[in-house]
């Protein structure tokens, strides 16, 4: 057969691929991915099963030291903005949350997507699932899915107060939110007219505090304590710099591990964005 005639079946391939990824109302296997968006049809949630997701194409990504196994590690799996198209959405659903089975929500903007090839792990060393145990990280189970990219390498771009960006490597991930930036984390930015510190605020607050603190439906539910209520305990200096890097010092029974490594910097422009930050402003 010639290479021309191969390609009206790579397309129907393609289409019927697509065509299988329908969505399930519930979830039957543990390993069922809860999924939700602006589908077409008009569908806004659903389950996929195991077996779909592995249908679909995979890719590979090594990653020398993976920090939630403390190994070397191989991933299969499919990249995130190749799952979007699949299920029918476009470009417009440019900010992801991969939400994890004890309410961790991790954020994945626009520009983290571009820059790095994410992918949604179906096996690691060639292993599922159900041989990844628990993280060495933080001792959480890693089932059922996990998200991470090969060697990854921080933005100059992104350096905030002589901190880093960090690889966001969810796991225990059981749904993804396909959402918009305008109705999700442009919410969170501050006016015009904010002052420099508080803008490099903002950056950590988005990268470093989302994940645990929701606003509205989109972030983190794992703290317990919403976005607004960070903003009140700003006016408290005291409180605020010893709950950010040493949160049972404040309040015994807080689940937060506390950001040890930030200095007084980054607390600083931590505390500029969160004072400057208007209540009014987050219903746009």
């Amino acid at each position: 057969m010639s290479p021309r005639c191969l390609i009206p079946l790579l397309v129907a391939w393609t289409l019927s691929l697509s065509a299988a990824l329908e969505l399930h109302p519930a979830r039957m296997s543990p390993t069922d991915l809860e999924v939700a968006g602006p589908f077409p049809g008009g569908r806004t949630n659903g389950f996929l099963r195991r077996e779909q997701l592995l249908a679909l194409p995979q890719a590979l990504a090594t990653n020398s030291m993976d920090l939630a196994v403390k190994a070397p590690a191989v991933y299969r799996g499919i990249p995130l903005t190749e799952l979007r198209a699949e299920l029918g959405l476009g470009p417009a659903s440019d900010t992801l949350f991969a939400v994890c089975n004890d309410g961790y929500a991790a954020s994945f903007p626009a520009d983290y997507l571009s820059a790095f090839r994410t992918l949604l792990i179906h096996e690691i060393n060639g292993k599922g699932p159900e041989t990844w145990g628990r993280s060495r990280q933080t001792g959480l189970e890693m089932a059922p899915y996990y998200i991470n990219v090969g060697d990854f390498r921080p933005r100059p771009a992104e350096k905030v107060q002589g901190h880093d960006e960090g690889a966001r490597f969810p796991y225990g991930v059981v749904r993804i939110e396909f959402r918009t930036a305008a109705s999700t984390i442009d919410r969170l930015r501050l006016r015009p007219g904010a002052t420099d510190l508080a803008r490099a605020g903002e950056k950590l607050a988005l990268r470093d505090c989302l994940s645990c603190h929701g606003h509205d439906d989109f972030g983190g539910l794992r703290s317990g304590r919403p976005w607004l209520l960070l903003k009140t305990w700003s006016s408290n200096t005291n409180y605020f710099r010893r709950y950010v890097v040493n949160p049972k010092s404040v309040q015994p029974a807080s689940k937060m591990p506390g950001i040890k490594f930030y200095d007084d910097p980054a607390l600083d422009a931590l505390q500029a964005y969160f004072r400057e930050l208007k209540p009014a402003d987050l219903r746009r």
